[in-house]
């Protein structure tokens, strides 16, 4: 069974994605986004640009939570990977 993810990003955000600039998203180790993304099977992840009808559609690599810098500037997050 495929889940698609669907995340609404800032326009800033978006564009860096498809330019290819970025190639994770980030997300808070909330108890929202903990729930959202802990043991769920995504394949593919839909970015809307602001609440426009500009989309872009990505598989999925990989969710996990890192230790790494991030552009949330948090020392804990989610990380999505995403497929060039």
């Amino acid at each position: 069974m495929k889940n698609t993810l669907h995340l609404v990003l800032k326009h800033y955000w978006f564009d860096k994605i498809v330019s290819g600039e970025k190639t994770s998203e980030y997300r808070a180790c909330s108890e929202y986004w903990n729930n959202r993304l802990s043991n769920k099977n995504y394949d593919k992840v839909v970015f809307h640009k602001g609440y426009t009808n500009t989309t872009a559609t990505y598989k999925i690599i990989s969710i996990a939570i890192t230790t790494k810098p991030n552009d949330l500037h948090l020392p804990k997050c989610w990380e999505i990977k995403l497929k060039k």
